[in-house]
Formats: structure tokens, sequence, C-alpha cells
């Protein structure tokens, strides 16, 4: 059995779990993207955002399947590995790393841009530094410390979703505006085509449930919390962004009037005035500089580890912290190489390669659901369900995502398969070798200490 300092810290329960997926999923990214959003809807964004949920539901129980079969970190990577092929586990965990590489750059790059407009005399390079700093140093001081971080940020972002929710039932007890169901259906302009079109773009914003299950070696009783964090964190996610959108349409009916640039803060700004707007542009700067990427570079930190410890990177990624129990070489690699990206490319054009790297893992995870399960093992009963229907679906809704995205995305996302698959040739020698694969043995062992001596939570 490995030495205690070669694996990481269990110290995560369920609601650490969930809270770490919601912050990925940033509570108040309808104060940024409700713009972008409300024109293709034709004002209906909470039914999009419904929509989306359930969507993102069906790629959800998969993953709840795999983490409840394989507790390892890795995500995608290793679910895919052990219910496929090894190859195909590294083409998908190949896939989903070059999002997981981009989110911290375009997470301190979107975080310097709203910074800079509150502290001119700072240039925004200067933010992405400090941002990078800041969520290496956490990251790498210990799970425990991310996750504290993870629900301070939390409960900063909490503040200001109930302000505006606050200030919006204010508003109708004085009769100002009406509860009204625009935001759900608009009798005058219901166009469930333009509803289908923002929810491409809505989905976008439950990328990231996924990273919970890259902490299940960090978690208690994996077999148990990971599923639960996974699921749990889509639903609160899900409900967050239905409730703001809803309370948006109430105190805005009149939509077609919003600019769709600052459009919610046209609504913040009705609803609680400067003051408001104000400290929703700072939640917004704080949730995407901070809360996003420290929970990105954490996930990413977590499947290169596991790739390292396989073999088929460089052992070196696979360092653990002896004190901290943290992957600091990889935590402190991907710090680095998010503020080179950043600065070096630029946020808009790697905004636009965002999510080709998930949804490609996303339906390599599905079909591997469909197939190690249903295929090959249970078809009886209810079995149906999780095994064929729900994956399927999954893998369906990814699809037609997927073909909705821009030539760029094909191109930059298509070369980095590419990249992948060479050295997937050289590494097992044109196929004469098979990949690496990590034995479960010193993972599990090490999984059923923590269960004996953690109650589930």
């Amino acid at each position: 059995m490995s030495s205690p300092t070669t694996r990481l810290k269990r110290a995560l329960t369920v609601w650490d779990l969930v809270i770490y997926g919601i912050m990925f999923m940033i509570p108040v990214a309808p104060f940024a993207w409700y713009g972008t959003f409300i024109g293709p809807a034709n004002g209906m964004v909470a039914l999009a955002y419904v929509i989306g949920l359930v969507a993102m539901l069906f790629t959800g129980f998969s993953y709840a399947q795999m983490s409840r079969r394989y507790p390892i970190a890795g995500s995608v990577y290793s679910y895919v590995q052990r219910g496929a092929r090894p190859e195909l586990g590294w083409m998908a965990g190949w896939a989903i790393t070059l999002d997981y590489i981009f989110l911290p750059a375009v997470a301190y790059l979107i975080g310097a841009m709203y910074f800079a407009e509150l502290v001119p005399g700072v240039p925004g390079w200067a933010w992405v530094v400090i941002f990078a700093l800041f969520t290496t140093i956490v990251n790498v001081l210990g799970v425990r410390i991310m996750a504290w971080a993870s629900w301070a940020l939390f409960a900063f972002q909490g503040v200001v979703i109930l302000y505006f929710l606050i200030g919006v039932l204010v508003m109708v007890s004085q009769g100002t505006v009406h509860f009204n169901a625009i935001a759900f259906y608009n009798p005058h302009n219901f166009s469930m085509h333009g509803v289908l079109v923002a929810t491409i773009i809505v989905v976008l914003s439950y990328l990231g449930f996924d990273a919970v299950s890259t902490l299940s070696e960090e978690a208690k009783n994996p077999r148990y919390s990971i599923p639960r964090g996974t699921v749990y964190s889509i639903l609160a996610g899900g409900f967050i962004f239905v409730v703001l959108s809803y309370f948006a349409g109430v105190a805005y009916p009149q939509f077609g009037q919003l600019n769709s640039e600052t459009a919610f803060l046209q609504i913040l700004d009705k609803v609680g005035g400067t003051p408001l707007v104000d400290l929703s542009i700072l939640a917004i700067t704080i949730s995407f500089g901070l809360a996003c990427a420290l929970e990105g570079q954490a996930a990413v930190a977590r499947v290169l580890f596991s790739m390292g410890r396989d073999g088929i990177l460089p052992k070196v990624v696979a360092a653990v912290h002896p004190r901290w129990q943290t992957p600091y070489i990889a935590t402190i690699g991907i710090g680095v190489l998010s503020v080179i990206v950043g600065l070096a490319v630029g946020l808009n054009f790697l905004a636009n390669l965002l999510s080709f790297g998930a949804l490609v893992g996303f339906m390599a995870l599905n079909l591997t659901v469909f197939w190690h399960f249903f295929i090959k093992g249970d078809k009886s009963g209810w079995h149906f369900v999780p095994y064929l229907l729900s994956p399927l679906i999954g893998f369906g809704v990814c699809l037609y995502i997927f073909t909705s995205m821009n030539v760029a995305a094909y191109e930059v996302g298509g070369s980095w398969l590419l990249l992948g698959f060479l050295y997937l040739l050289l590494r097992t020698r044109f196929f004469t070798r098979p990949a690496p694969v990590l034995k479960l043995d010193e993972v599990l062992d090490a999984e059923a200490e923590a269960a004996a001596t953690s109650p589930a939570d």
C-alpha cells in the first residue's frame, strides 16, 4: 500500500461538493449573460434554463453511475478508460482538458476586465496575475482551504442574489411591478425554436458540474457523495438560474427595451439603483476571476494528476505535496499556463473555444455508460432507464449542442484531438503496447479506510 503522502486528502462532504459544483457554474452567471439569451428566447429565459437543466441532468445521471462504480480522480478520463477502453479514455480525457485548461484563463480575463472598470489605475494583466496567484496558493494549500474559500465566495454571491430578489419583492408589494409568467411563456411572441436557440447557449452555464467527479479521491465516502454532489449541484445551480431569470422578467417585462450587452445591469439599476449595480459587478468579478477559476484549476489539476499517476503523462504531474496532500506540481503548472495563454491569446478567441472538449467528453461518457452497463451488463427491468434511455438522451442533447458550435471551435478542438491521438500513438508505439492504466487496489483500499472512519453526510 502506498504511503499517505502519495494520496490526496479525503476531507469533502456532500455539501462541500455541491457548493464546488455550483460555484463552478457561477450562481450570478445570468447577471453577465442574460442579454445574450433574452433576444432569441423572446423573453422566455427561465424556460430556456429549465430545458437546459433537464437536458444536462441526463448527463449528470451518467456521471453518477460511473462515479459510483469507479470512485477515483480523473472524471471522464478514468470513467471511459474503465468502462470502455484505456485508449478511448485517454482521448476523452485529453478532449476535456482543453476546456479545463482554457477555463481558468477565460475566468481570469473576465474578472480582470470587470476589475479594470472598478479600479482603473491597475492594468488588466496585473489582475490576471493576482487572480492566478490567489487561486494557485489556495489550491496548493489544501482541498479543505479550497472548500472554505468556495463557501465564502458562495455566501457573498448569495447576499447579492438575496438583495436583488428582495428588491423585486418590494417593488411587487408597492405595485410598481407585478408577478407575470413572461419568463416562462410569452403568448405574444412564443417560438419554441427561439427558446431552443437560447437553450444551446444556456446549457453552457451548466458545464462544470462534471468537475465534482474530479474530487473523488478527496471526498468522504465517494460512492455516496460524488453521485449526489453531481446531481444536487445541477439541480441547485439550475434552481438559482431559473429563479433569477424569472424575477428579472417580473422586474422588467419589457425585455425588448433592454440593451443586449447590459440587460441585467439595467434591471439591477431599476431594482436597487447604483448600490446594487456596483455590488453585482463586484460579485461578477469575484465569481469569474476567483471562484470559477479556483474550481477550474482544481479540476484540471486532478485530471492531470490521474493521467500522471497512470503513467500516460510524466509522473511529475502526479506529485502530491507531503504536507498539504494536493497535486501541487499540476496545480502550479496550470496557474502559470493559464496566465500565459490568457495574456497571449486573449478573451474573444478563448471564449469561442469553451465547451468543445466538455461536449466531446460528455458524449464519450454517455456512450460508455450505455456500453458498459447496458450492452455488457444488465438489460432487465428498471435498468432500461439509467443504462439505455438516460445516457442516449444525454448523448443526443450534447451532440445537438456540439453541431451548433462555430468553425473556430472545430478547428482548434480538432487540432487538439489530433495532437492527443499522435501522442497516444507514440506512447503505445502505434498500439503495439496497451495504454497504461492504474491498478485500483490502493485507491479503493484508501476509500474503504475513509468510509470506515467517516459517517455518511
